[in-house]
């Protein structure tokens, strides 16, 4: 994973208005990019990595095109703190309940891809190109990779397993693009792992027990000279 510790990367504050931003699947416990920061164009991503001695590669899938007018909600779900107390002491202590987080995202294509994370069906679901709708549907696994940029800074989420799955009704609207939404809840007891060295070697016993990580607001060329971080490779660049 990358360090992000350079103090020319550093911006001047930490607000962000995010003009364009990109969501990227893979398959379930893929690393995150690797070459964070960087400017995202909205490409697929691809990189070469090791783990225990083997080569492997990492392919994060651009989920293509999503709402401008609604951007991704992110929620959280769960009892409120509840204050505990004793006739002497009425606030003696405060529970910790648990939460479960998600995020709701409107995809504006309407391509096989999108459908299959709507209404909840595999590649069987797929015959000559079009889509059938199943009987029963259920979540598709994901790692979910999100970023967003004002040109200048980048932020970015990642989360190595999430289940997607339709949120709400599609519609039909001849003044507005039609949206796909979809539902991405976050899978809890999962464990990620970090990369290092200029092989990208799967750090051993160092899987980090967490829902993601959040990558915080940075620059994506360096203040002093302007210089910026290696770019990801491209699929078609992976050896």
């Amino acid at each position: 994973m990358p360090d992000i510790t350079d103090e020319s990367l550093k911006p001047k504050h930490y607000a962000l208005a995010p003009k364009t931003g990109y969501v990227y699947v893979a398959a379930v416990d893929t690393p995150a990019p690797v070459a964070f920061p960087f400017e995202p164009d909205g490409k697929d991503i691809s990189f070469a990595y090791k783990e225990g001695g083997t080569s492997k590669t990492a392919t994060w899938k651009s989920i293509g095109n999503t709402s401008l007018e609604n951007g991704i909600e992110m929620a959280v779900e769960g009892d409120d703190p509840e204050t505990l107390g004793t006739w002497q002491v009425p606030a003696l202590e405060v529970t910790s309940p648990p939460k479960s987080y998600s995020m709701t995202m409107n995809l504006a294509d309407i391509s096989v891809e999108t459908l299959k994370l709507y209404y909840g069906a595999g590649d069987s679901a797929v015959t000559k190109g079009q889509f059938v709708i199943p009987n029963t549907p259920t979540t598709t696994d994901k790692a979910l990779y999100i970023i967003g940029t004002d040109g200048k800074h980048v932020v970015a989420w990642y989360y190595p397993s999430v289940r997607i799955i339709g949120a709400d009704s599609i519609t039909l609207d001849p003044s507005a693009l039609t949206e796909v939404p979809v539902r991405a809840s976050i899978v809890k007891g999962r464990a990620y792992v970090e990369l290092e060295g200029d092989d990208n070697e799967v750090k051993q016993e160092t899987a980090k027990d967490g829902l993601g990580r959040v990558f915080p607001k940075t620059r994506i060329t360096a203040e002093d000279d302007g210089t910026t971080r290696a770019p990801v490779l491209l699929k078609d660049s992976v050896e």
